[in-house]
């Protein structure tokens, strides 16, 4: 793997007692805040799924075009050195979707099953798993409700699980909820509560060796798109989200944290809606510069309280959007008259970007399922022209793939006849 960014990160005297502004002794040229090193991966994500995730001595990820979940060795992270998860069943979710116990016998994974109503909804499954395949595909029976269960995440002892759900009592989008296994299975999922819940999606939840509990959401107070939070365990509850901050956070989409069970790693994803990829990185040790500072307390060596030490304090609650103003349909007289939309990219999952920024202003989205896709788009004209108009400013905000679409009654129409006016 090659380092493409490093960034310096102070660790703060809370564990080290140092002056991240002073040199130490050995090499002098190493400063005391570089502890942590992060760099980018050479894996190809190129949607419709772009975040990624530890399995044993590998990493998880989806081919670009194959929809199925490939796993690469750690020491060298090119797509090239690829091979299926499993041998013998081909498993198609997002890579932070799928949870592992300790010692790797059993999966939790999120499956997108076709309802009565012709509509795709996401249940969770457990699989056994023996060598390099896997056994058994049973529907967890809390998630057999119409609601949407996503993103299960197991506590390494295996007792509890959090996941994402729109089911009820909901804050709105896609919250976090949390089952707990009893003596007569898995009991029934609980609201992790507004102090974690937002108006807007918490999803891809993860629980580290402590219970911390990390995710990624819209609706906290962030620097744009999906940010990474941690709500730090404490006798048996979770603390307030903090933000991880600008080192791991910034305008685009960052999703799918997790720390590897054994290494001192931690793994997320940043995504650039725009560009229509993905980017794997890898936080690590910066192990020379502890030798050479001659720091070995186990706090200094712990990564997670090293990326603990960098999250910002809670700063409030969810923000709040502005609803967009209702557009009066024509009066041509037609009760049910077409619609023009954007649409501006593609993704494996439902209600996945609800909102995108052109020209530096948030734009809630509209999507439909199409060809296995769920596809993504904004702006809601009556005239071809000012469509166009509004597709212009997408391409120049870098949505280079933007074209527009025509609805009638929230269902795409593709005779040539709409585009006539």
């Amino acid at each position: 793997m090659t380092v493409l960014t490093t960034y310096l990160l102070a660790f703060h005297a809370l564990f080290l007692g140092a002056d991240p502004g002073v040199l130490v002794s050995g090499d002098p040229g190493v400063q005391p805040g570089e502890w942590l090193l992060i760099e980018n991966l050479q894996l190809q994500l190129n949607g419709p799924c772009y975040d990624v995730a530890f399995f044993q001595d590998d990493i998880l990820f989806m081919k670009s075009g194959e929809e199925v979940l490939h796993r690469v060795p750690l020491s060298g992270s090119g797509p090239g050195n690829s091979q299926p998860l499993f041998l013998n069943r081909d498993i198609s979710c997002s890579p932070a979707a799928i949870s592992f116990s300790k010692d790797y016998s059993k999966a939790y994974c999120t499956r997108a099953l076709m309802g009565r109503d012709q509509l795709y909804s996401e249940k969770i499954f457990e699989l056994s798993i023996e060598g390099k395949q896997v056994t058994g595909l049973s529907q967890l029976p809390f998630s057999g409700d119409p609601s949407r269960n996503l993103h299960p995440a197991l506590s390494e002892d295996g007792s509890m699980i959090v996941f994402a759900s729109d089911r009820l009592p909901t804050n709105g989008g896609l919250d976090l909820f949390l089952t707990r296994r009893t003596t007569a299975g898995w009991s029934e999922p609980v609201n992790l509560g507004q102090l974690i819940n937002t108006s807007g999606h918490e999803w891809f939840p993860f629980l580290d060796r402590r219970n911390n509990l990390w995710f990624s959401s819209t609706g906290h107070s962030g620097y744009g798109g999906f940010d990474i939070y941690l709500c730090p365990y404490n006798e048996g509850e979770w603390g307030r989200p903090m933000n991880l901050g600008t080192a791991i956070n910034g305008p685009q989409n960052e999703l799918g944290f997790s720390v590897h069970p054994q290494r001192e790693l931690a793994l997320f994803s940043r995504t650039w809606l725009s560009e229509d990829r993905g980017a794997a990185i890898m936080i690590s040790l910066n192990v020379e510069a502890l030798d050479a500072a001659e720091i070995n307390e186990a706090a200094a060596r712990d990564i997670i309280l090293l990326i603990q030490s960098m999250a910002d304090p809670f700063t409030g609650s969810g923000t709040v959007t502005e609803p967009e103003p209702e557009l009066e349909p024509p009066a041509t007289g037609d009760q049910d008259p077409v619609v023009f939309r954007i649409q501006i990219i593609s993704s494996l999952y439902e209600n996945s970007f609800p909102t995108v920024l052109i020209d530096g202003q948030s734009y809630s989205t509209y999507e439909y399922f199409y060809l296995g896709s769920y596809r993504i788009t904004v702006g809601e004209f009556y005239s071809l022209d000012e469509a166009n108009v509004f597709r212009t400013r997408c391409l120049d905000s870098g949505f280079k793939q933007a074209f527009v679409a025509a609805f009638r009654g929230g269902e795409r129409v593709t005779d040539p006849e709409v585009f006539k006016q």
